[in-house]
């Protein structure tokens, strides 16, 4: 099973800008580095999770910056939600954390808050397999 991970504009068209003007992709590949090291030292994915980082392929001529998502292969479907809570937890250490864009399947989620509730909402979406092409994940549906 594979999940991405993204910040920032996070692919076609979106507009979930994560951290300010100016230095934004800069902003941007601290995360992905910072993240990607999180999960490398995650107990609970060790041994059950493949991490790497990659670069978005862009528009010819286009300046990227090189890395912008961690990519996560996982074991098996329990692993999941060890990744879902170590993301909100990385998130809840970020003095300005910006919002994570996790895909798996087709199905992408916004990570907006790093409670509990949000973690159970992810779950609940990419294990009923419906659900809209973009479901914010932020905790205020209750």
């Amino acid at each position: 099973m594979e999940v991405n991970l993204s910040f920032g504009e996070g692919g076609e068209g979106g507009d979930d800008r994560a951290g300010g003007a100016g230095g934004e992709g800069t902003e941007s590949t601290a995360s992905v580095l910072s993240l990607y090291r999180w999960l490398l030292a995650e107990p609970e994915l060790r041994g059950q999770a493949q991490v790497s980082t990659a670069a978005r392929h862009t528009a010819p001529g286009s300046m990227g910056d090189g890395l912008d998502l961690v990519n996560v292969v996982l074991a098996n479907s329990i692993a999941l939600g060890g990744l879902v809570t170590a993301v909100a937890a990385w998130r809840g250490s970020r003095p300005r954390p910006p919002q994570v864009r996790l895909e798996r399947d087709g199905v992408v989620v916004t990570l907006r808050d790093s409670s509990p509730e949000t973690v159970e909402q992810v779950l609940r979406l990419w294990n009923e397999g419906a659900g809209p092409a973009a479901a914010p994940a932020d905790g205020d549906d209750e």
